[in-house]
């Protein structure tokens, strides 16, 4: 059981299953982390009003706040000009038919990343030319189909920082499709996103690859990523003051507790918002030296129980709209016991996605997978309205490579 504790109420023996505000704001790095003393309580409270505990892993809690989540009523209206989100892109292909495509756009990216980072570890400097040439393609395939996308850089999962900046461009781009930007706003945002933590190249490779929690040294030291990644951005020129600006805010928070200058509310501008989304996300659903990777709902969830305060409400509401209750790859049983891939999302209902089945209600391989949207396919021959369960951890029940969406 969680229960929502505030700090001034910890003690020894309490395991912390989640903070007030990202992990990553904080030394601890990772969800999952057991009070072993009175310096981790200090170290706590110095960063978080209240932490989420969980009661079955550690000591319980004698006073604990009774706080639940109300469902936003705001939509998202005005965070950018009614002009820039005129633009309606319509998938001509199914997901699974762009997959090869975009695939091979996302590893090419991925292959020449690497080598303008390793480059610009060197010299301090970016080859602006090559960046553009790395996002073209990218911009081409999204155009292509978004979900395809979506479901390569979901499927990668690797710590390091260039892969980390693939993945933040391609969601980036999932994301922009939704919000109807045009496509030079677009690029500006994959570009953005494709240099977001160029500046950890700067950053001791033992301190971003340390398995656990950071000191107060640290922590600050990654803190400088930033600012050097600003100022290796000054040093390239034709360098937009827009990417400069995600890059430097991405960090910030919505109520002005981020870093490096606290800035709040509408002082971020609309790129560092979307950045800091994506960015969270991208961190806390990869898997890490030091943690495995969060389900993609749990971290939805945290997103949502953040709006309005590290993050812009708005903005969320779109994100968790455009990414779905399930994402685009994840395993997932039915109430019927029946277990499938979700293949596509339903805009109008993303509780409610396309499954390809791949076992049925007795963990029995399909002879023919039988593809359900269940937006309109509710109910089963008998009557009984189709659910989702749960998700699943890749590999459950056997499913490996051989259970691909394309079976």
């Amino acid at each position: 059981m969680e229960l929502k504790v505030g700090t001034q109420n910890l003690i020894t023996g309490m395991y912390i299953c989640g903070l007030d505000r990202p992990w990553l704001d904080t030394p601890f790095l990772a969800p999952g982390h057991l009070i072993n003393d009175d310096n981790d309580i200090a170290e706590l409270k110095i960063h978080c009003n209240y932490v989420y505990i969980d009661t079955e892993r550690g000591v319980k809690a004698e006073i604990h706040i009774d706080a639940p989540v109300t469902p936003t009523q705001n939509y998202l209206d005005d965070f950018l000009d009614q002009d820039k989100r005129r633009a309606v892109y319509r998938d001509q292909k199914p997901p699974l038919d762009d997959l090869p495509a975009a695939k091979t756009a996302l590893e090419t990216a991925f292959v020449e990343i690497a080598q303008i980072m390793d480059n610009t570890g060197r010299d301090e400097n970016l080859d602006l030319d090559a960046i553009k040439a790395t996002v073209r393609p990218l911009l081409d395939s999204m155009i292509g189909n978004v979900e395809a996308l979506s479901w390569m850089s979901s499927a990668r999962g690797n710590e390091d920082i260039q892969k980390q900046a693939t993945d933040n461009c391609a969601l980036a781009l999932v994301f922009a499709k939704h919000l109807g930007l045009y496509r030079e706003d677009r690029k500006v945002l994959a570009m953005g996103m494709l240099l977001l933590d160029v500046g950890k190249l700067k950053i001791s490779a033992n301190i971003l690859n340390k398995p656990g929690s950071l000191t107060k040294t640290e922590f600050a030291a990654t803190k400088k990523h930033v600012e050097f990644g600003v100022k290796i951005l000054r040093n390239t020129s034709g360098i937009s003051e827009s990417i400069i600006g995600m890059v430097q805010t991405h960090h910030e928070r919505f109520d002005g507790s981020g870093y490096p200058s606290g800035l709040e509310g509408e002082q971020i501008p609309v790129c560092g918002l979307i950045a800091a989304i994506i960015d969270t996300y991208n961190a806390m659903t990869r898997k890490t030296l030091y943690r495995g990777a969060i389900a993609h709902h749990k971290v939805l969830q945290e997103l949502y129980r953040w709006r309005d305060k590290y993050f812009h409400g708005e903005l969320v509401d779109q994100f968790l709209q455009c990414l779905g209750a399930y994402s685009t790859g994840e395993l997932v049983e039915m109430t019927s016991g029946e277990v499938g891939i979700v293949i596509a999302q339903n805009p109008g209902d993303r509780l409610r996605p396309t499954v390809n089945m791949l076992l049925d209600e007795l963990k029995n391989p399909w002879e023919v997978n039988p593809r359900i949207d269940l937006s309109t396919n509710r109910v089963d021959e008998n009557g009984i309205e189709r659910n989702i369960l749960r998700t699943l951890k890749p590999g459950a029940y056997g499913i490996g490579e051989s259970h691909s969406a394309c079976n």
